[in-house]
């Protein structure tokens, strides 16, 4: 659910990424992936984790304290094909803790991955 994440070589040690929560069709609507999602913040940043982001739907993940990115300084890379500039979002785990962060958030090391 979460992975580590770097934007332009940076921020591994803060920066987890948030892949996608689906619950199975009649558990839906019980507050299932919010109970996970709310879980996995607590466990994050227990590790040490600052910050998590997300590519998604603003409203499953606005309600849960995420934000636009650009609003933080890191944007949509050009080889992400957004709908629109607020899927791409993050939360802070401590107000304050993005602060230092900037950049463009690429997915193009995940290819070189699978050329292993």
């Amino acid at each position: 659910m979460f992975s580590r994440f770097h934007i332009e070589g940076r921020y591994e040690d803060k920066l987890l990424i948030l892949t996608p929560v689906a619950v199975k069709t009649e558990f839906q609507r019980q507050h299932i992936s919010k109970d996970i999602l709310e879980y996995g913040f607590v466990k994050a940043a227990e590790m040490g984790f600052e910050v998590i982001m997300v590519e998604g739907d603003p409203k499953n993940y606005v309600p849960r304290g995420f934000a636009p990115s650009y609003k933080f300084g890191i944007e949509a890379g050009e080889k992400l094909h957004l709908p629109h500039p607020d899927c791409l979002m993050i939360k802070e785990l401590t107000e304050g803790s993005s602060a230092d962060m900037y950049g463009i958030v690429d997915y193009s090391f995940y290819e070189t991955l699978h050329e292993c």
